[in-house]
């Protein structure tokens, strides 16, 4: 047997000076879902607002929720199943007006599969001449409608189409997406055209992202072009990318969407702007609890969506599977527009006359006041039957509780109403413009404690078989004897150049229940290290030195806490102190090789030999981002014999080919309290991914080099 062997050998690696590699996995429970689902509205028959009688494609259904905390809950199922497509859109007598702003909130469910998950779905405005039948077009006969559209975008299955107004053409017209892309869809080259799986070329795995379907701009054009002869007299195939604007990815939790778990997605429509909003994962699929989330804002030109100029728009979801699926399912908490609602909720220290922000001190027996808000603001029906279903802030005895309306009229609560700290109530009255405000208000004084006790956060909702709401308590502290209030005087952040030390500056107030207020020390822990303790001066003052050889490059955080000698703490309080960093290179192997391999004709990849360096340091501080950017020369052997490969960048969900074009391949945004100011790159790497050289099957044998260069950007990919 003839055997050949290559010797993939010197790499000379030439660094110039400047994210998130995306991974995700996979599994799928549909039982598991309806068992989680948190509370949602009626959306079967009595709801005229929304339909899945779309079209005879469609495989959407209503299921009722199987969640005992969650009465009354309906379920849309979109797919459940492979080479499956699923809609659900708003009726005539819901569209979303454009005029006015408008807000949706929805959970969403996109399996449990992972890495194996297919495709996603989306949420979409339209103005589509199919009206409810409104669905992805293509003249290529296919057993099922290409995954990648997620039903809504255009078809790329023709490999002669060959401008960007012919693939818009397919997608649903007059539309903007806001896709929940579960699979990555990346292929390129020779044999993408036609396949339908190069939206995602050039992006992360798992993602959020928008755009316009029927717009030609939304879409680039990738060609291959055979040459004349390669091409029997001069012949090109064509596919496609999106361009996704308005990106949600997850560095730290690749697999964010399909992952098992229930998401919240709110809606904000800026009637004004033309801007809309997305926040995903704004709230706790178990609690309700409001989230920070991950959230963009785009504008959204009326005129792509709405042409005729009716101020409106048919609103809904669609979703695709393939051989690769998943459960996509919907929960929907309101109708924009039908009842437009705003919740919320607050705490009074009645004896200091002031609402508790979070962290905020009350003294053990203080009078406490709290209070939830329901403002009905607009909608084509009244809030009827409204539940509550509120978890009230534990450490307060609670004496007396009553709902008032704004047209005058009160209802009692009796207090054993409230079981194992939860209110469970029927208000008597609906809200509408005539009645449009009701107060559930309860009434009690702080435990009495023996050390400081944090009460957290909690949460409450309001739900009605066409609307849901919540509101939220912020996390309080209750003291046994006295209320520290600490404040910085000092500049609160503070930028300082190498070497450079500061002085830190504040006061702490006391009010306390003891004849004499007691002593009071404040403790500074400066990055996670104990500094001396300092003593607060009689006036209340404090100061805190610092030099230059304490603090490090970048971001320092300064907490600060006061504590009485009776066991009071005050809040805590950061001071961000930001010292001059960089960004560099810290470790690149000045050159490197590959394993000699045999060639066997076919495409293989050859790993690393040797021990590659490649890693970053940003000393600039938490929340800075960088982007490393890499290109390759041809590969030759010294008589010039150009290989037949190139070097490939492989994480877990793309083969990006490095050549003369400089390509993103990773982005990291810089953690202090992980990194240590250092990002090993090289050393994320596995046998498999990272850096390999990939040899075409007519590779000839020989000892090829060439240069590969390394890019750091200080901006995100």
């Amino acid at each position: 047997m003839f055997k050949r062997w290559l010797s993939a050998g010197l790499i000379l690696l030439a660094v110039c000076l400047g994210g998130s590699v995306i991974t995700a996995r996979a599994d799928n429970d549909d039982k598991q879902a309806l068992a989680t689902a948190p509370q949602g509205i009626l959306i079967n028959k009595t709801n005229p607002f929304l339909t899945t009688d779309t079209t005879n494609k469609s495989s959407a259904t209503i299921v009722n929720g199987e969640n005992p905390a969650s009465p009354g809950t309906q379920v849309a199922v979109l797919t459940n199943g492979k080479n499956q497509f699923g809609s659900i859109w708003s009726t005539n007598s819901g569209y979303w007006n454009l005029k006015k702003n408008q807000r949706l909130s929805v959970w969403l469910y996109l399996g449990n599969r992972g890495k194996l998950a297919g495709e996603g779905m989306a949420f979409v405005l339209q103005n589509d001449s199919h009206n409810l039948a409104a669905m992805p077009q293509s003249s290529v006969k296919k057993k099922s409608l290409p995954g990648e559209t997620l039903g809504v975008w255009g078809v790329d299955n023709n490999k002669a189409q060959s401008t960007k107004n012919g693939i818009a053409a397919t997608a649903i017209q007059n539309s903007w997406a806001l896709e929940f892309d579960t699979r990555y869809n990346g292929v390129t080259g020779s044999k993408a055209a036609g396949n339908a799986n190069s939206f995602d070329v050039g992006m992360a795995g798992v993602h959020i992202a928008s755009n316009y379907p029927a717009q030609a701009s939304s879409y680039d054009q990738l060609v291959t072009d055979y040459g004349f002869w390669g091409g029997l007299f001069s012949k090109k195939d064509y596919h496609y990318q999106l361009i996704h604007q308005g990106l949600i990815t997850d560095t730290n939790h690749p697999d964010f969407l399909s992952n098992g778990s229930w998401h919240h997605l709110t809606l904000r429509w800026d009637a004004k702007a033309e801007n809309m909003t997305y926040v995903f994962d704004d709230k706790n699929p178990v609690t309700e609890a409001k989230l920070p989330g991950k959230s963009q804002t785009v504008h959204i030109d009326t005129k792509k969506i709405d042409p005729q100029r009716s101020n409106r728009a048919r609103w809904g979801f669609t979703a695709t599977t393939t051989d690769r699926y998943e459960n996509n399912l919907v929960v929907f908490e309101n109708i924009p527009g039908l009842i437009v609602v705003n919740t919320s909720g607050e705490i009074t220290d009645v004896k200091r006359k002031r609402k508790l922000t979070t962290d905020s001190q009350v003294l053990s027996n203080d009078k406490l006041q709290v209070d939830y808000h329901l403002d009905y603001e607009d909608g084509q029906q009244p809030w009827s039957d409204i539940q509550t279903h509120i978890d009230l802030p534990t450490g307060i005895t609670y004496e007396s509780a009553e709902v008032t309306y704004s047209h005058g009229t009160t209802q009692k609560i009796p207090l054993d109403s409230i079981r194992d700290g939860k209110l469970a109530i029927k208000l008597a009255e609906s809200l509408s413009q005539s009645n449009a405000h009701a107060t559930i208000k309860l009434v009690g004084r702080a435990d009495t404690v023996k050390e400081t006790q944090v009460v957290p956060a909690a949460s409450g909702s309001f739900t009605s078989s066409a609307r849901i709401s919540s509101a939220d308590t912020p996390q309080f502290i209750i003291n046994p004897n006295a209320h520290l209030e600490l404040t910085v005087t000092s500049n609160h952040a503070t930028s300082l150049n190498k070497g450079e030390g500061t002085t830190v500056k504040g006061r702490v107030d006391v009010v306390s229940n003891t004849p004499t207020s007691p002593k009071v020390t404040v403790r500074p822990v400066l990055n996670g290290k104990q500094l001396n303790t300092v003593t607060v001066e009689k006036d209340g003052t404090f100061k805190i030195p610092l030099t230059g050889n304490q603090l490090q490059a970048g971001t320092n955080r300064l907490r600060l806490v006061a504590k009485s000698f009776l066991g009071d703490t005050s809040q805590t309080v950061v001071v961000p102190i930001t010292v001059a960093g960089e960004l560099k290179f810290a470790a690149v192997s000045p050159n490197e090789t590959f394993e000699a391999s045999k060639l066997t004709g076919k495409t293989q990849f050859v790993k690393r030999r040797g021990d590659w360096q490649l890693a970053i340091s940003d000393t600039r501080g938490t929340g800075e981002q960088w982007t490393l950017v890499a290109q390759a020369s041809q590969f030759t052997t010294s008589d010039g014999t150009v290989m037949s490969g190139q070097p490939v960048y492989v994480d877990d969900f793309r083969v990006i080919s490095l050549g003369e074009t400089p390509t993103p391949v990773l982005t990291h945004t810089t953690d202090d309290a992980v990194d240590d100011g250092t990002f090993d790159v090289a050393k994320t790497w596995t046998p498999d991914t990272g850096v390999l050289l990939e040899l075409n099957g007519g590779a000839a044998a020989g000892d090829y080099q060439g240069t590969i260069t390394w890019t750091l950007l200080d901006a995100p990919n």
